[in-house]
């Protein structure tokens, strides 16, 4: 597989854009945020393409619309943006208004953490642990997928090699016994 492509940085006007989308998501206010993402997404940069997506998605400040959500994400994908990928995989993986593909989630996954989405890694670590379709359950790869989502700073990550720790010593535990 090829390299990833890197994108281009957002330019200051665009991160503000985004930043203040953001604040009004987190003081509720979805309309206004709606605003600033199509407005930022003008400019075509994959990450504000994403963030459009996820307002589709989500129906934050607009009607929830999945089949435009996967539109936006596919071009922020094209572009470059990780979180593109890993939103892919999310609907994919759940059969949200798409048809439930989890190979190709899994796919998704494997993509967006080659592009430093630390999340990929617990959700790889975690279709690794329960089996997914072709992927067969193995706690060996889980854990090492939990370890590396925990080395790049995601919590999940680090919650979930916890648990399978402790689980896998309390099975070796009792076999002791």
């Amino acid at each position: 597989m090829s390299s990833p492509v890197s994108i281009t940085p957002l330019d200051e006007r665009l991160k503000a854009e985004l930043y203040l989308a953001q604040w009004y998501l987190d003081v509720g206010a979805p309309q206004q945020a709606y605003r600033l993402f199509v407005r930022a997404a003008q400019s075509r940069h994959p990450t504000a393409l994403n963030m459009l997506g996820r307002a589709y998605e989500r129906g934050w400040g607009v009607a929830r619309d999945v089949a435009t959500a996967m539109a936006l994400y596919e071009a922020a994908a094209e572009g470059g943006e990780g979180w593109a990928f890993y939103n892919l995989a999310d609907l994919f993986l759940k059969g949200d208004g798409v048809l439930q593909d989890k190979a190709g989630a899994y796919a998704l996954y494997v993509e967006a953490a080659r592009r430093g989405i630390s999340k990929a890694f617990n959700m790889l670590g975690l279709l690794h642990e329960e089996g997914c379709g072709a992927v067969a359950a193995n706690t060996e790869y889980a854990r090492h997928y939990f370890e590396a989502g925990a080395a790049a700073g995601d919590n999940d990550a680090r919650i979930n090699l916890a648990g399978l720790l402790r689980e896998r010593s309390s099975i070796d535990g009792e076999s002791h016994r």
